[in-house]
């Protein structure tokens, strides 16, 4: 990396909570810098941003790859992509959106009349019952050469034992109906799982019988590709609208956004982050005119300067020049691993421009 390049991004990276639009607002970096030096300090500290937000200091080390994932989550077929989302929330770091757990094939102290299967899993610490959506269990289901009919899945609380050693039987928690084909199937399970927190009970196994099977067993598969998985779903803000603004071209000079794709690929991050493949981060750049002769606006934060800039001496009036910088932002949606080998969907805030004005 370039020394001027990799002074211009400690000097930024290191301003404690800097926001993202600070960052990349083009009037903050030296003059000496060509567009390509520029862009790689931006990514950089883009990067930089992605850490903090998920409370890391470098990327995870993992002990699954990505791509030995169950399929529905390696393609992101849970990932929810809604970059409209309010950022009305904590104003830094990552909010979870979902929590996707891996259980294990596990061993019954009962027996049954219909074939099974018991998972056993460990639902996370950090997860409150009161923001449980949805849940959903996800299992491959084999084909059962010996039914032509659809198959009946009955999910209940394994048995066990209490205290006194007191054998208790299995809960019944949910029935689904399916076809009789192999393929992945889905099963609501929130209110079970509202249950188990408010409980605070983390430890779990799930007695998984086909009342319709003619095999031995419930015809669950473990395969690498194919093995159960548990999404639990947690609330978010509504949506708001986005703001306008001047996208910057060819003739623009005026104040405007730039386009700036970061591709996680590119960054060596895709053995990570599972969606998206990367966004566009976006950066204002163009010229202001100043102060005293910019249109009246509604915006707040244009109010604001006009506000600070009639406060000042007529000596610092004439040196006061708007900055063309970002004054809405995005947030930016993260599917990823992390080093416990749980993949966590996390809502980072401040991470797309969304309009750019003078300020």
């Amino acid at each position: 990396m370039d020394y001027k390049v990799l002074v211009l991004m400690l000097n930024l990276v290191n301003i404690v909570n800097l926001s993202l639009g600070e960052m990349l607002c083009a009037n903050c970096a030296n003059g000496d810098l060509t567009v390509d030096e520029l862009t790689e300090a931006r990514i950089e500290i883009v990067k930089q941003q992605i850490l903090k937000k998920l409370r890391l200091e470098k990327k995870p080390e993992l002990a699954i790859p990505v791509n030995s994932l169950p399929m529905p989550v390696a393609q992101g077929q849970t990932f929810s992509s809604g970059t409209e989302k309010s950022n009305d929330f904590d104003e830094y770091y990552g909010r979870t959106e979902q929590k996707i757990i891996f259980p294990v094939e596990g061993e019954c102290l009962t027996s049954g009349r219909y074939p099974f299967t018991c998972i056993q899993f460990e639902l996370p610490p950090d997860v409150e019952p009161t923001e449980v959506t949805v849940v959903e269990l996800w299992f491959y289901k084999e084909r059962d050469p010996m039914d032509e009919y659809n198959q009946t899945f009955v999910i209940s609380e394994a048995a066990h034992w209490d205290n006194q050693q007191q054998f208790k039987k299995t809960k019944p928690i949910a029935i689904k109906e399916t076809f009789i084909g192999e393929g992945w199937v889905r099963v609501e399970l929130a209110w079970a799982v509202r249950v188990w927190l408010e409980e605070r009970e983390r430890l779990h196994t799930l007695h998984v019988a086909c009342r319709t099977c003619q095999l031995r067993r419930a015809p669950l598969s473990f395969h690498e590709k194919h093995r159960p998985f548990l999404v639990v779903y947690t609330k978010y803000a509504g949506k708001r609208r986005r703001a306008r603004t001047i996208e910057c071209g060819a003739t623009t000079t005026e104040c405007c956004r730039q386009p700036l794709y970061v591709s996680f690929k590119q960054l060596g991050w895709d053995d990570w982050i599972i969606q998206p493949a990367g966004y566009h981060a976006y950066f204002c750049k163009g010229s202001c005119a100043p102060i005293s002769s910019l249109t009246v606006s509604n915006s707040n934060h244009h109010n604001f300067i006009r506000k600070y800039f009639y406060s000042l001496s007529d000596e610092k009036k004439g040196a006061f020049k708007p900055c063309c910088a970002p004054t809405t932002f995005r947030s930016l949606q993260l599917l990823y691993m992390e080093s416990n080998d749980t993949v966590t969907q996390k809502t980072l805030p401040n991470m797309v421009v969304e309009s750019c004005g003078c300020m």
